[in-house]
């Protein structure tokens, strides 16, 4: 199931519910990756970018945040992002 120009995937119709019903496991792990892939990408397009420096702005203008609070704070968000980078 190759994705149509526009990047969306198409709809799952009668006929290919009938052709999937006849794939051997190979062809089905290859639809099953597909769907998945699909999911992923339309779920990381909906959520939205985090800069990390509004946040800390945000952060820093709140009372009772200090210079140490802030530093720590703020060391403990970019070992976290570091973290997630990592993984990707």
């Amino acid at each position: 199931m190759n994705r149509n120009k526009k990047g969306v995937m198409p709809e799952i119709t009668r006929e290919v519910y009938k052709n999937v019903k006849k794939y051997d496991r190979q062809q089905f792990t290859g639809f099953c990756t597909d769907l998945y892939k699909y999911g992923y990408e339309d779920g990381r397009e909906s959520v939205p970018v985090v800069d990390l420096e509004e946040v800390m702005a945000a952060v820093s203008a709140a009372r009772g945040v200090g210079k140490r609070t802030f530093d720590n704070i703020r060391d403990c968000v970019e070992q976290l992002f570091r973290k997630e980078d990592e993984n990707e």
